[in-house]
């Protein structure tokens, strides 16, 4: 592995941020830098050659990696790989020592890789999703979204928590898009990336990372809201490829899984699914308010996360070491990955 970037977001930190933070430090080539979203906490107790940033503020999780990017830019050259990092993933020490085999033996024509996920009691957790369309959410409010993935497998996409990206493809893309503040930044990403012809290599199943999931969202009522609201932020960005129909249906898919919950005698979870119909009616009506800024969250407001946040220089006014950057080529199934296949 030439030059891996690890960048990794927090938001007060976590129990398993100095473990995970001290495992990607011994990750060979690995540069791993620390974005400390929350401006009143620090982290005195890092290990040696982490870079920590605190200045930013809670600018969310795409524009915290941008920033962390662009930082690593001012002294490095870019790197091979980015490592997008949530700070309550558990990184297993065999995926670790791996984790540059894996990378160094992902096809040139694979511009991300996605990882497999496990929940702490060792199930399998949400390590991938399906874009969404009208059609794909109709079709997982009847056959779930498992059934979706196999349907649309060049559809299928990583989920934010934990994903490698090749450098040249995330500053082409111009990263993450500050307009998010959280929630469906990684969406769309890689709506981007396979519009534009991109391909999603998959790690093989034994080099999982540990997630248990809901970190962020937890109980909080507002961040419930929140995925709404980002759901209208993407709609209004991919209105083409979405259609006219899509919130109508995304609406529904979101009714039947409260019905479904509360009648299967789970009121949380119902009340949960109503947050988010609440938040995406609102995103769609009231497009400029920002609720979160005005909370305890203290989120930065939209058009200072893009004025600040917003990866848009071409790729050839950056220093690199890992030869000329490709085109993104042509599309092609996804593969799974394993250390020594190519």
């Amino acid at each position: 592995m030439k030059n891996l970037l690890a960048v990794v977001v927090s938001y007060g930190g976590s129990t398993y941020l100095p473990a995970l933070l001290s495992t990607l430090n011994r990750v060979n080539g690995c540069r791993v830098t620390l974005m400390e979203n929350d401006f009143g906490v620090r982290h005195p107790w890092l290990p040696e050659g982490v870079r920590v940033h605190y200045e930013q503020g809670n600018v969310g999780y795409g524009t915290a990696v941008n920033l962390g990017v662009r930082r690593h830019l001012e002294h490095d050259p870019h790197p091979a790989w980015v490592l997008v990092v949530n700070s309550d993933i558990v990184l297993p020490d065999h995926t670790a020592e791996m984790l540059p085999t894996l990378l160094d033996e992902t096809p040139a024509s694979a511009h991300a890789v996605g990882f497999a996920i496990r929940t702490g009691n060792g199930r399998q957790g949400r390590g991938s999703s399906v874009l969404p369309t009208s059609r794909t959410n109709a079709f997982m409010v009847l056959r779930g979204e498992a059934a979706a993935i196999s349907r649309w497998p060049g559809h299928r996409y990583p989920i934010g928590a934990f994903f490698a990206i090749r450098g040249e493809a995330f500053l082409r893309l111009g990263g993450f898009d500050p307009r998010y503040w959280m929630y469906y930044e990684e969406t769309d990403l890689f709506h981007r990336l396979l519009r534009a012809g991109g391909r999603i290599a998959w790690a093989d199943e034994s080099w999982h990372v540990v997630h248990d999931g809901g970190g962020t969202t937890g109980q909080s009522p507002m961040m419930h809201r929140e995925l709404g609201r980002s759901a209208a932020t993407y709609f209004r960005h991919h209105r083409e490829s979405l259609g006219k129909a899509w919130p109508s249906v995304h609406a529904t898919q979101l009714l039947m899984l409260a019905a479904r919950k509360s009648v299967t005698g789970r009121p949380t979870d119902a009340a949960r699914a109503l947050r988010i119909l609440h938040g995406l009616v609102n995103g769609l009506t009231r497009p400029d308010w920002e609720p979160a800024h005005h909370s305890p969250w203290s989120a930065v407001p939209a058009t200072s996360r893009t004025r600040i946040g917003k990866l848009s220089e071409p790729l050839d006014n950056h220093r690199h070491d890992n030869g000329e950057g490709a085109p993104v080529p042509t599309a092609e199934p996804s593969d799974s990955l394993a250390p020594g296949r190519g």
